[in-house]
């Protein structure tokens, strides 16, 4: 066995190296015939353009941790991975590949252009696979989807024609995010509202009876006025209410339109006032419906004037339409006032242009019928969500839904499975392609030029990466699966609807959990983006520290749900744990290096600190399962770290180092006890932390010695999870040596507190209670290795506290330590004084507000009960300042 390690760890030398390893091990794999329980998760489907972010790493290092841990539990794990055609993102690459060879799609033609996109994946496409490879994520790679190959797209048209035939799709014409630059419907998660400064210009309307007088409406897009149907007004605003019934005539145009009473108007916002343009606004869409409104669109497909508007306004861009119409009120009188304002305007993620609702002939699910069994699942707590306040949004918005537009006016993406005939219109859709009209045979049939939604193949990622529509074995086996990790902006768009499609295809969930990963930020809060520049590309930190570096990282300062606050210099904290770890294996393997196997311990005859070491790890692997099966992640990793960090390495080994250099030929079966007991629970550390860290692991259980509690298969990736049910217990043994570790703390810090040099030897006095004292005096050797002690004098009694003495007390002993020589009293009493009135206020303070009956009745549970333990806390700190200025005084 190979020990020769460097001083830091290397992952250069042996990421690839044990990747390699599990690959051709097979131990990702999904096994059928196994008759373990079966464990499943399906990936959020990167898209086929995407490349490796640190929202990415974030989570799939939480899915992968969870598959691991899982694993390593004895289940039947199946991390299903793949990738999503992306219909719009990767139409712009192709575009934009084309524009760069001085061509286009229209020259290409549809055909064409669709198989250059195929070609553009097949290059491009599994970038992001490599790279989450990269990161560690042990996918089930022989079970990769991607939503556009063949199984995958039977599933699409299987959906579609059975959705068709329940009457649950239909077409019909509604407003929609319109992006004028790729000419296309486009989803509500493509759209991003960005702050912009605006103008609301103040338009005066005459009144049909009286064109003298005016109405003047208050809007930020005058250019619509063009599509104006009607004026609304609040029907208890005492201003207007007496033109409710009338009419008004249009500017520009002189269409004369009505003038109604809304409740929807906000009498404060502008004049009270608003123009009614149902084509080209949402709320004027709805308002349109309720009053029965003709709606009249003005915009071309590219967003230039039609012919509904004036000729010598057609084919004016809207922009450019704009800046006329203002001209010509203006000319007209009729632009009364313009006022600056700051506007949320939507804009194409894709194209970078402002959206433009626009009333437009689309296909549609219906899909109130299909919510009904999603928001029953949730209310039933059938479905929980990690953290639980979600579970309100997703009611919220289900309770609330609209119909669904699934149709976009792109080449590239499942083509819609629709055919017109071309002689009585009528509609066949179907499984295969039909060569004749269903109604009356005419073999003359046109296929919809329009493709569904990229979301239409992502929500039934649950089963079509499972083989849905047929019954196969991998259905049977890993349907459903049991938690999906994704993030929570995309809980309407993935998340609500997989739960409707499984109802309808399966009549179960897909998953019984959601886990919403926290938000990746920068220092300052705001998120990761192009524009801003304030990216952390996490290939390049995995280059510099390597993948264990970066997955510890993102999740240790990722809480459940919350925000996380990141800079490159974060990883440096990964780097050092896993360096403390390897030096740590280092330590121990300086005395097993002759060892293939370690010897067993005698549970009867360990010493205290060896008892503590093993109870504190039983404990720790308790916590951590409980931790992990609450989906408390960011609390496990924190908890591992603390036991590795302080635990082993603080306690355990310096504790340890006392028998370990040793010598004398009498002490060797004592240190063989300690070896065999580090050994024992080094392993099992490495266990732990397997699923967080798994190649550092992987490197330092091949080199350590086989220890004759752990069974040890092939590779750690398959070896057993700590279970503390199997672990060796010591109770009492624990609690006793952490009231010595509590005691060589305290004389640790009054010995900072004194100012004493680290390498001087202290002579503190102890005084303990009876049954502390035997364990003191037992133990004094381990006290003054670990606390720097020349002398240790321990009574039940001090007669004479000695003079000029720093003290601390703990549960059963107070300790004296001299600082005499060393300490200025005065500047020190001074201080402590100081320190005494600045906690008597702190108490004070708590005080009051404790008893204050209002804070108490009115303030969260939680609250109560820190503030009650503040105080506490300041109580006993305030008795210790009190007791040294005393002790100082003498």
């Amino acid at each position: 066995m190979s020990t020769a390690m460097s001083p830091t760890y290397d992952h250069q030398r042996y990421e690839k190296k044990h990747w390699d390893a599990w690959i051709q091990g097979e131990w990702f794999h999904g096994n059928l015939a196994s008759d373990q329980q079966a464990y499943s998760v399906l990936i959020p489907p990167p898209n086929v353009t995407a490349r490796l972010h640190m929202g990415h790493g974030l989570n799939n290092t939480i899915q992968d941790l969870i598959i691991r841990w899982k694993r390593m539990q004895g289940f039947n794990c199946c991390w299903l991975p793949g990738t999503d055609h992306a219909g719009i993102a990767t139409q712009m690459m192709v575009e934009q590949t084309l524009a760069s060879e001085g061509t286009s799609s229209k020259e290409l033609g549809r055909e064409a252009f669709f198989a250059r996109c195929v070609q553009w994946q097949e290059e491009n496409g599994n970038i992001i696979i490599e790279q989450l490879k990269k990161l560690g994520a042990s996918c089930d790679w022989d079970r990769q989807a991607y939503t556009m190959d063949a199984k995958l797209s039977r599933a699409v048209r299987k959906i579609f024609v059975d959705l068709y035939e329940a009457g649950l799709i239909y077409r019909g014409e509604r407003l929609v995010n319109w992006d004028p630059a790729l000419k296309t419907a486009i989803s509500d998660d493509e759209v991003e509202s960005r702050e912009v400064n605006g103008s609301l210009w103040h338009i005066a309307y005459a009144l049909e009876d009286d064109p003298h007088n005016t109405i003047v409406v208050a809007t930020s897009r005058p250019e619509t006025l063009l599509g104006d149907t009607a004026i609304a007004v609040h029907p208890e605003d005492e201003r207007y209410r007496h033109l409710i019934g009338k009419r008004a005539i249009v500017p520009i145009i002189k269409r004369l339109i009505p003038i109604i009473g809304d409740q929807a108007v906000e009498p404060q916002f502008g004049t009270g006032c608003v123009k009614v343009t149902p084509a080209h606004d949402p709320n004027d869409f709805a308002m349109g419906k309720r009053h029965n409104l003709p709606a009249i669109t003005i915009f071309t497909d590219a967003c230039h004037l039609n012919e509904q508007c004036p000729p010598h306004l057609q084919g004016l861009e809207r922009f450019a339409a704009r800046k006329q119409i203002i001209d010509e009120l203006s000319q007209l009188k009729a632009l009364i006032e313009v006022s600056a304002t700051r506007q949320a305007l939507p804009f194409s993620q894709r194209s970078n242009v402002p959206i433009e609702p626009r009333l437009s002939l689309q296909w549609f699910v219906r899909m109130q019928a299909l919510a009904e069994p999603a928001i029953a699942a949730a209310k039933d707590n059938e479905l929980n969500f990690y953290p639980s306040q979600w579970k309100k949004t997703y009611l919220h918005w289900l309770e609330n839904i609209q119909d669904w537009c699934i149709s976009r006016q792109l080449w590239w993406g499942h083509r819609l499975p629709i055919w017109y005939c071309q002689s009585c219109s009528a509609v066949t859709t179907g499984m295969s392609d039909p060569s004749q009209c269903q109604a009356c045979g005419h073999d003359e049939l046109s296929q919809d030029e329009d493709v569904l939604d990229t979301w239409f193949s992502s929500w039934l990622w649950p089963v079509s990466t499972l083989g849905w529509p047929e019954e196969t074995r991998d259905l049977e086996k890993f349907f459903p699966s049991q938690v999906l990790v994704t993030a929570p902006d995309i809980i309407y768009l993935w998340v609500a609807r997989m739960v409707m499609m499984s109802y309808f295809t399966r009549g179960k969930l897909p998953f019984k959990d959601v886990y919403f990963n926290a938000l990746i930020c920068d220092k300052q809060g705001r998120k990761f983006s192009k524009t801003l520049g304030n990216g952390i590309d996490p290939l390049a930190i995995i280059e510099q520290y390597g993948a264990d570096a970066v997955r510890y990282t993102c999740v240790s300062l990722a809480p459940l749900g919350g925000r996380v606050k990141m800079s490159s210099e974060d990883f440096q904290n990964g780097a050092r744990f896993i360096n403390k770890i390897w030096n740590a294996a280092r330590f121990l393997l300086n005395y097993t290096a002759a060892a293939t196997a370690l010897e067993d311990f005698d549970e009867a005859s360990l010493d205290l600190p060896s008892c503590w070491l093993l109870q504190s790890f039983g404990e720790t692997s308790r916590e951590i399962n409980r931790l992990l099966e609450r989906y408390q992640i960011n609390e496990a990793v924190d908890l591992l770290y603390q036991f590795i960090w302080r635990n082993f390495c603080d306690w355990g080994l310096e504790a340890a180092k006392l028998s370990l250099e040793k010598k004398a030929p009498e002490d060797a079966a004592a240190k063989v006890q300690t070896l065999s007991v580090l050994g024992f629970v080094f392993e099992g550390l490495l266990r732990l932390a397997a699923p967080l860290i798994p190649f550092v692991c992987e490197e330092l259980w091949q080199r350590f010695p086989a220890h004759p509690r752990w069974p040890r298969p092939a590779s750690l990736v398959i070896a057993a999870y700590p279970d503390a049910a199997q672990l060796p217990s010591f109770p009492q043994a624990h609690q006793q040596w952490g009231r010595v570790q509590e005691l060589i703390s305290a004389i640790r810090s009054l010995r900072s507190q004194g100012r004493i040099p680290p390498k001087e030897l202290l002579a503190p006095l102890v005084q303990a209670e009876t049954k502390l004292l035997g364990i003191l005096t037992a133990h004094s050797p381990w006290l003054a290795s670990l606390a720097g002690l020349g002398s240790f004098s321990a009574s039940e009694t001090v007669e004479t506290p000695p003079q000029q003495s720093l003290v601390a007390t703990g549960q059963g002993w107070t300790v004296y330590l001299p600082v005499g020589s060393h300490l200025d009293l005065d500047e020190e009493r001074k201080r402590l004084a100081q320190e005494v009135k600045r906690v008597e206020k702190i108490i004070v303070a708590l005080a009051a507000k404790l008893g204050n009956a209002h804070f108490v009745d009115r303030a969260p549970e939680e609250v109560v009960e820190q503030s009650k333990e503040q105080l506490a806390n300041m109580e006993s700190q305030l008795t210790a300042l009190q007791t040294n200025l005393r002790s100082l005084a003498r």
